[in-house]
């Protein structure tokens, strides 16, 4: 076994013990990516108009993945009709801390319809980012301030604003967590490193396949950034930032790792195709397992609407509207998720079966 191996195997494992933090990674929600949220000063009706339109351009941005899209003129028409799109809309009140004293805030809202702001898209030609196709990415990043490498998470505000632009382009970071300062010391020495190999490797405990790689130092009154992204396990061409505002360098990091990822899955709007389809779901033997199911065809994407029709023993016959054919659907399904395909021959009434895994 080679020096090399070795290392890398070794390091392998200590990643594996580390925790996963919150859990498992999980993408922006279908809801979330058609849903904006603005500052307001009130809740006039004027501030409501403006605020529902910056709130729809958001939702442009993020389903696209591109900063442009929304003041592009094809859309232009749309952000200005913005209220003839809302489906509901509501304020929140938050508190911020601001130079130490405490602020209040408050936003509106607003949620768009989906089906309309589709065809709309659609229509304009513009490509779409698929919600199944945005990969959450796990973001490791080590700075140097001339007192060594260590790591930077977000509990840091220039990170937080970081995680912010990718969240405003419809993508999640997620963010590691160490419990021990040898873990942290150990793991920021891998990331300046810039040891792709096993940082990607450790992706797969979140369920995805991309990882961003940062190594910032401090040259000067500039922070000079080093950017690797890694996509299924190839390491794409690294890219670099440098601004004196670390905020600056790592946004800079976001909003190219996002210009890398969002072409994984971008497609033309007017290739989705509407369909309904019945189908046999098995394996329902409590109220629990009829819940989880409904659970799991609400947060798929591409399932506009479901509606039970008959049921027959642990089964259920559903009325699926999708996004796509029912074939691609059912290819689309993870083989670790809640559903799996029995058969997809009609069969009682239905054009396939599928059965809820325990």
């Amino acid at each position: 076994m080679s020096v090399r191996y070795a290392r890398l195997l070794s390091l392998f494992f200590f990643l594996l013990c580390l925790p996963l933090g919150n859990g498992l990674a999980q993408a922006q929600s279908p809801n979330a990516l058609y849903t904006g949220e603005v500052p307001v000063s009130d809740q006039s009706d004027e501030q409501r108009a403006v605020a529902l339109k910056s709130a729809l351009a958001q939702v442009v941005v993020k389903l696209t993945g591109d900063r442009a899209a929304a003041s592009s003129e094809a859309v232009a028409k749309l952000v200005e009709s913005a209220e003839r799109y809302v489906q509901q809309y509501t304020y929140r009140q938050s508190v911020e801390t601001v130079d130490g004293q405490p602020l209040l805030r408050l936003s509106l809202v607003a949620s768009f319809d989906r089906s309309a702001i589709d065809r709309v898209l659609r229509d304009r030609g513009l490509k779409v980012w698929t919600p199944a196709a945005r990969a959450p990415v796990v973001a490791w990043l080590a700075i140097d301030d001339g007192k060594g490498p260590r790591l930077l998470d977000n509990t840091d505000p220039a990170a937080r604003a970081m995680q912010q632009m990718a969240e405003q382009r419809g993508v999640t970071l997620v963010w590691p967590r160490l419990d021990s300062p040898d873990q942290a010391q150990t793991t920021a020495q891998i990331v300046w490193e810039g040891d792709s190999m096993t940082l990607a490797a450790d992706a797969v405990r979140y369920q995805t396949d991309t990882v961003l790689i940062g190594q910032l130092r401090r040259v000067g009154s500039d922070w000079i950034a080093r950017w690797t992204l890694v996509l299924g396990g190839q390491a794409q061409p690294v890219w670099e930032s440098r601004d004196p505002d670390l905020a600056a360098a790592l946004v800079a990091g976001a909003d190219g790792a996002v210009d890398k990822t969002r072409g994984r899955g971008a497609s033309q709007a007017e290739e989705r195709r509407i369909t309904t389809a019945r189908v046999w779901v098995g394996g329902l033997k409590s109220a629990q397992d009829y819940a989880r199911l409904f659970e799991t065809l609400s947060g798929n994407e591409l399932v506009r609407e479901y509606q039970p029709e008959q049921a027959r023993g642990d089964s259920v016959m559903l009325k699926l509207t999708l996004n796509l054919a029912l074939d691609r659907w059912m290819a689309y399904l993870p083989p670790d998720g809640a559903l799996s395909v029995v058969g997809a021959t009609a069969s009682d009434g239905a054009e396939a079966s599928l059965a809820l895994n325990p």
